[in-house]
């Protein structure tokens, strides 16, 4: 075909679009069936900008072959010339897929092979336009939402953005950013971190997103990680403007960055801080160690019993609460220590079975005779001992063995460390116990089983 056929032809041809337009809309509101462009095809797989590409080269590239053999088919006719006939050419025109006005299915009922093609094409803009608007009305619509401080309405506005799958990258970018700033105002800050993860994947240059992630993990604790993070986001934003054309940062981006930096330096001061008190915790366990190892080790030289059981020979796995004692009496928690002179030194329950009242006596070094303390105690008479019956001289003093079955006298001269380690003597949760009895009370129920042992009857 000449350049100059080829012009005028081309010309006719916009004319024949334009009639077949026309004829369009005439046949839909006479009911006509509807013609190729408004038939979608069957849902297929979509196609890459590459595979678009393609198609519609082969569809020019058709398309002129078709032409070239049409003016070829003319010129071959040996009829006689007759003037030009718009009407007729249209109709030869027609018979091409590209400029028909109804469809005509194969024999299995599929379009042909070129007239999908120019579906698919169609389609494939129209809804990835569609989907574009869409994403654009919620992000709209979710922004309305962030301002009124209606959190929650705005996180589902973006999530339905996000759920278009446009192909806008920066659109997609910033609906991940913007539900992450939703989901920080709610609390959900690991799902926030989660966004702005997808916000940089979208568009690394998207330093809102950037930052707001580093505000996340700070608040988390993990300033380490923050540190990590927005290192390599400055390298994706300068990554991205070295391979721009234009690679031009606005004064937005700029003010941005200097918010990045300045968290930047709070995550390395909170990293320094961190350090520190890891090292202080360290030794801080280290020391507590090597007490409960030494005081395991002093418990065990002394062959004491405990409920419930100590660790002896792993003192790394040795909890304090297995020897505090905690009752109401005692307003603090109190445990076997060392004191000063190296002594263990012990909290002591004394009991008053015959009227139901208790006394706690705490820091009994282990050297220390039971008497030297329950007698200034004792001179001085309770409410509840209005007769004053507990005396030293009118008293007899007891320990239970591990299953109750019987109690071992214990004397006015015993220490507390020999009490603690009488055969038998449970000590239990931390805290012995020393049961107190009036003579007069006690001597008439005591059944002796020998070696100082007594049943109570």
């Amino acid at each position: 075909m000449s350049h100059g056929k080829h012009v005028s032809q081309r010309v006719l041809l916009k004319l024949c679009v334009a009639r077949n337009q026309n004829s369009q809309k005439t046949s839909k509101q006479q009911d006509i069936p509807p013609g190729m462009v408004d038939a979608k095809p069957p849902t297929k797989p979509r196609m890459t900008e590459e595979e678009r590409a393609k198609l519609a080269k082969k569809l020019d590239d058709d398309l002129e072959q078709f032409m070239e053999e049409m003016a070829a088919r003319k010129a071959a006719e040996k009829t006689e010339k007759k003037p030009f006939d718009f009407d007729e050419w249209c109709k030869d025109i027609d018979q091409h897929p590209a400029f028909m006005k109804d469809l005509e299915t194969g024999l299995k009922g599929q379009y042909a092979d070129t007239i999908s093609a120019l579906q698919a094409l169609k389609y494939d803009e129209e809804d990835m336009e569609d989907k574009q608007l869409s994403a654009e009305r919620h992000k709209t619509e979710g922004n309305k939402h962030f301002k009124l401080g209606k959190y929650r309405w705005a996180t589902d506005c973006y999530s339905e953005g996000i759920k278009q799958r446009c192909l806008d990258r920066k659109l997609n970018s910033v609906l991940h950013g913007n539900r992450a700033a939703a989901q920080k105002r709610i609390g959900n800050l690991r799902s926030a971190i989660k966004d702005c993860v997808m916000a940089l994947k979208f568009d690394a240059t998207n330093v809102k997103a950037a930052n707001r992630g580093a505000e996340c993990l700070l608040e988390l604790g993990y300033a380490n990680q923050c540190v990590e993070w927005i290192e390599k986001a400055k390298k994706g934003f300068a990554f991205v403007k070295e391979t721009e054309e234009e690679g031009v940062v606005t004064d937005s981006e700029k003010k941005q960055l200097d918010d990045l930096e300045d968290q930047r330096k709070k995550a390395v001061e909170a990293v320094q801080v961190e350090d520190r008190n890891k090292r202080k915790a360290r030794a801080k366990e280290k020391k507590e160690t090597e007490e409960k190892q030494r005081l395991l080790k002093a418990l065990s030289d002394r062959k004491l019993n405990f409920r419930p059981r100590l660790p002896f020979s792993h003192p790394e796995l040795m909890d304090w609460s297995l020897l505090e004692v905690s009752l109401a009496q005692a307003p603090e928690h109190y445990r076997v220590s060392f004191n000063e002179s190296g002594n263990l030194q012990w909290p002591f329950l004394i009991q008053y079975p015959e009227v139901g009242q208790v006394d706690v006596l705490t820091d009994c070094d282990e050297t220390t005779q039971l008497g030297s303390v329950l007698r200034p105690m004792l001179e001085n008479p309770a409410e509840w001992d209005q007769d004053h019956k507990f005396r030293i001289d009118n008293i007899r003093m007891f320990v239970s063995d591990e299953w109750d079955e019987y109690v071992t006298e214990v004397y006015e001269w015993s220490t507390f460390g020999e009490i603690v380690s009488l055969p038998g003597v449970q000590i239990k949760q931390g805290l012995p116990v020393v049961m107190i009895y009036t003579r007069d009370q006690i001597e008439e129920k005591l059944q002796s089983v020998g070696e100082g042992r007594f049943i109570i009857e």
